[in-house]
């Protein structure tokens, strides 16, 4: 098999096309459906709670993703779960991802994110499902946990 050399504006165009598509591919097919799992440790002594946090769902649709996100929180046992912001893309999936969201087994905190905002839900059904699970949806509010030893805060 026999190669021929191409020029260095040969390299750099194909790079520029390729660099681009490699990024679509990766933000439309890799990441979001990527869970990615780390453990920290808070001080040197033994820690007392455990604490989960997540962010970014996105939820558009694919409930498989979302349940599986759910079963590996559960299955990390937190005392307590915080979540970031953007439950979804588009209103139309809200009662699919709260339904699904309301499978945390432990007391959920969350605050919104900016597409939460931009696909104008109504936080009402969201508090419902935070509450549900002994938490709060915290909209420049807060709550006390662990005997007052943790507080959570939320800003709009």
């Amino acid at each position: 098999m026999k190669f021929s050399r191409i020029s260095r504006r040969q390299f750099l165009a194909t790079a520029l096309l390729a660099v681009p598509c490699l990024t679509l591919a990766d933000a439309t097919l890799i990441e979001p459906t990527w869970v990615k799992v780390r453990r920290l440790r808070v001080g040197t002594k033994s820690p007392t709670h455990r604490l989960v946090h997540f962010t970014d769902v996105h939820h558009k649709g694919d409930g498989k993703y979302l349940k599986s996100v759910v079963e590996t929180i559960n299955s990390l046992e937190p005392d307590f779960v915080c979540f970031t912001g953007d439950i979804l893309e588009e209103r139309k999936f809200l009662d699919e991802a709260l339904e699904i969201m309301s499978g945390v087994r432990v007391p959920m905190f969350g605050v919104s994110g900016n597409h939460d905002y931009w696909s104008r839900i109504p936080f009402a059904p969201v508090r419902e499902c935070f509450e549900s699970t002994g938490g709060a949806w915290l909209l420049n509010d807060s709550r006390e946990a662990a005997g007052g030893k943790i507080n959570f805060i939320g800003t709009i």
